[in-house]
């Protein structure tokens, strides 16, 4: 983890319990250069009935921002650099902009979940008034991280009166296999699924999660995601099987057709197989 001694230090954490849809919560800790004398400061405390891990831990880093435009400049810092423990916002930065030219969806045409929070960081980038460069960090490795991972808990734990008003929910069950899900591999195929959770994307799209399972063995297989229509996913209830069929665009999976109900297997799969 490549600290800066002269510049300015913000960590960053969120959570939630019950992911998705739980009590939510994020904060975040600046720690000063010693040439400022100054003691560590937590800058955010924001805690919410109901949201997920990804939309906290976005909303920090946007908060933390925000807070860099008003509270700096300082003297001999020349950037900030803000620490995050999350691959999902680390890993997205250099992507956010493109999904935002094109109307919240990758190059691939797929939509992509938390626009809202993705242009208020854009945003809030442009009006800090100083550099910052955005580090990933594995969490709790140091007195600081576990400081900040702490208040985070904290803040979901005993939520106030903040709301996080851009979270959708949607409609939630639970998987029936370990591991979180994946982009379905679609290639034109047929294939047996048990919808558990589905929330709007985009207007008149929804994405849906869903366990894959084999009809032969009645075992469950792994957990996925794909895309499919408003009206399509009205027919889709959670908790039943459905035998449909898929697009060919391994990129941007979508269900095109209900093809039959199909009868669901009963146990819950603790490990997925290596093949589908």
């Amino acid at each position: 983890m490549p600290t800066d001694p002269r510049a300015v230090h913000i960590y960053t954490d969120g959570s939630c319990y019950k992911n998705p849809g739980g009590r939510s919560g994020c904060a975040a800790i600046v720690q000063y250069p010693d040439h400022l004398q100054r003691e560590d400061e937590q800058i955010l405390d924001f805690g919410c009935s109901e949201s997920s891990n990804n939309r906290m831990e976005l909303l920090a880093c946007i908060c933390a921002l925000q807070w860099v435009r008003d509270s700096g400049p300082w003297a001999e810092v020349t950037r900030v650099q803000l620490f995050t423990d999350s691959k999902y916002v680390h890993e997205n930065l250099y992507r956010a902009n493109e999904w935002k030219k094109n109307h919240g969806r990758n190059r691939h045409g797929e939509p992509k979940e938390n626009m809202d929070l993705w242009k208020q960081l854009l945003a809030a980038q442009t009006k800090t008034g100083i550099p910052v460069h955005f580090e990933w960090t594995l969490g709790k490795k140091s007195p600081i991280l576990k400081s900040v991972d702490k208040a985070a808990k904290a803040a979901a734990a005993h939520p106030m009166t903040d709301d996080d008003h851009g979270y959708r929910p949607g409609t939630i069950a639970r998987s029936m296999v370990k591991g979180a899900a994946g982009r379905f591999p679609a290639a034109g195929q047929i294939a047996a699924i048990r919808p558990y959770r589905k929330a709007l994307s985009v207007k008149g799209e929804e994405k849906i999660r869903f366990d894959t399972f084999c009809e032969t063995t009645g075992e469950y297989r792994a957990s996925f995601y794909a895309f499919a229509t408003v009206e399509l996913t009205s027919e889709l209830h959670r908790g039943n099987g459905y035998r449909v069929r898929f697009n060919d665009n391994a990129n941007y999976p979508q269900i095109l057709e209900i093809i039959d109900v199909v009868d669901l297997p009963k146990k819950r799969s603790d490990q997925v197989p290596k093949s589908l």
